[in-house]
């Protein structure tokens, strides 16, 4: 059987979908305070009978670092999609290493012991490596330490070790690095926070840009390496390099609402995050945004999907039409 991680996420709903298509069950693995809204919202927007589909989804109950319980999760299970993870872009929250790290080293281990013959790992553009002369970020873009990086990149390169460890060890893995995710989720977090902001009105923006893609394609791109038999590789996952002010451009055209006119320079950015960060040592709790992030958020790193493309003939739908669902996908459920 099949086994998804993170299955009520962004990544981890879709693709559900999509393994309900050629598979009869699945396996879905939640943590204990998961709730199914967010993956009925999900399915609802592709069918207008979602109960139907989530029937066939088998609910194992286990958080991705408990090792018992996900030894029990993993009975019987030959394949595993491991989606799960924390994102987060500023404070040092150990629950990040433990997920992401710790999580998928068990993961990986539970895996040997019980025999998965394929391991598909979403990873992330933030465990790639740059060049220094600029040029678009490959597969072979050398990772140049930890120093500079946050805390969610250096999680994410540290699992992608652990999933080339149980390789040596035997796992069968391929692995997706996708740039920032776009699509319907059914929740107000992720990337589903930007386009609620500029629904309500965003005249701002900053500088920089990064690289996207639809959630769809992200999926696309798991189920192709899986159907053509591709392991031992990983794959950036990109469609388009676009900048900050293009993407809420964007949206704010998908809701009808003014695209953002009013830069915010670097210094000011700075200093909010600053405010932000003590804010967050005196009432506990890991702000959204800090000078690090608010650093690194004003430059524009280029992606490059040629090796994917090669491989796998994918074809990306272009970030405008993902953000166009996204918005009507939104509207038609009522919930942001």
């Amino acid at each position: 059987m099949v086994l998804v991680t993170g299955a009520t996420g962004l990544v981890g709903s879709h693709l559900l979908w999509e393994l309900l298509k050629v598979e009869h069950r699945v396996v879905a693995l939640i943590r204990y305070t998961s709730s199914l809204r967010a993956l009925r919202a999900v399915f609802g927007s592709y069918t207008d009978t979602p109960d139907s589909y989530l029937s066939r989804v088998e609910f194992r109950v286990a958080a991705i670092n408990d090792s018992m319980a996900l030894d029990t999760a993993l009975t019987g299970i030959t394949e595993v999609f491991h989606c799960a993870a924390v994102v987060s872009l500023g404070g040092k929250d150990e629950a990040i290493r433990d997920v992401n790290v710790e999580g998928t080293r068990l993961l990986t281990e539970l895996c040997l012991k019980h025999g998965v013959t394929a391991f598909h790992y979403v990873s992330s553009i933030a465990a790639c490596g740059q060049y220094a002369d600029g040029r678009p970020v490959d597969e072979q873009a050398p990772w140049a330490g930890m120093e500079q990086k946050s805390l969610y990149a250096q999680t994410k390169y540290l699992a992608e070790q652990e999933v080339w460890k149980a390789m040596k060890q035997g796992l069968k893995v391929s692995v997706v690095n996708p740039g920032v995710i776009l699509g319907f989720s059914g929740v107000n977090s992720g990337s589903s926070m930007l386009f609620h902001q500029v629904r309500k009105g965003l005249p701002f923006y900053i500088d920089g840009g990064s690289g996207y893609v639809g959630v769809r394609d992200v999926v696309a791109a798991l189920l192709l390496l899986r159907k053509q038999g591709i392991v031992g590789e990983r794959f950036i996952v990109v469609a388009e390099n676009v900048t900050n002010r293009e993407l809420l451009s964007m949206i704010a055209l998908g809701f009808n609402k003014r695209p953002p006119r009013i830069k915010i320079g670097i210094p000011l950015l700075v200093v909010a995050a600053s405010l932000l960060e003590v804010t967050g040592k005196l009432f506990r709790f890991t702000p959204p945004l800090n000078t690090t992030s608010a650093r690194s958020s004003a430059n524009i790193t280029l992606y490059s999907s040629a090796a994917l493309q090669q491989r796998t003939g994918l074809i990306f739908s272009p970030v405008s039409e993902v953000v166009k669902e996204v918005c009507k996908a939104m509207e038609r459920s009522g919930r942001l």
